[in-house]
């Protein structure tokens, strides 16, 4: 499931120490999501994947690290509001693939604190990505879209990392919706039918 578009992504991005999220492992969390974004938002997102990369760069750049688990739950669905209202405006699709990468880093971050996971295991568990599918309800508000994958402290770091694609992939998918686009492919990746490898078994 698009495993050669979120590699082909993720070689775009120069590594870069910070905490929490190693950036390289962030950023390919951003190209999984893109990589499983409606097609014509695919598209778009992949035609401007630099300024989605720098879009994540910035987020993650500009984080104090003070907010917890909810108020990145919040951003993200401020964000996907956001990004829906500036593509129904007719905002350059530049513009919104970095929006499109504070998104990613909120809902990433998210997951993060909620399962605290480190680097390291966040590293591994990258190898072995998956996504859950999309909800019964793949159109709620994003708010709940955001919130719909509890962990609890100290969950599997494979979990953390599946959460932070998944909820991101929700996410686009409701943006594009919302903003007047086809959305149908949520009803090829049912979380009945999950979870989807998003690697090829070594």
């Amino acid at each position: 499931m698009g495993t050669s578009l979120a590699i082909a992504l993720f070689l775009l991005a120069a590594p870069a120490p910070r905490d929490g999220w190693p950036l390289p492992v962030e950023l390919l969390v951003g190209a999984d999501a893109a990589a499983l974004a409606p097609p014509d938002f695919k598209r778009q997102l992949v035609k401007h994947r630099e300024r989605l990369m720098a879009g994540i760069r910035d987020a993650a750049g500009a984080d104090s690290g003070r907010n917890d688990a909810n108020a990145h739950r919040a951003a993200a669905a401020r964000q996907a509001r956001r990004m829906a209202a500036a593509i129904r405006g007719r905002t350059p699709f530049e513009d919104v693939a970095s929006m499109a990468g504070g998104l990613i880093h909120a809902a990433a971050e998210a997951a993060r604190l909620s399962g605290a996971a480190d680097a390291g295991e966040l590293t591994r568990a990258s190898k072995r990505a998956r996504f859950l599918g999309y909800s019964s309800a793949p159109f709620a508000e994003p708010e709940t879209l955001a919130s719909d994958i509890p962990l609890s402290p100290g969950a599997a770091p494979g979990a953390v990392y599946d959460a932070a694609v998944t909820v991101s992939t929700r996410l686009l998918a409701w943006v594009w919706r919302t903003a007047g686009g086809d959305a149908s492919i949520v009803t090829k990746y049912p979380e009945s039918r999950g979870p989807y490898p998003l690697r090829e078994s070594p």
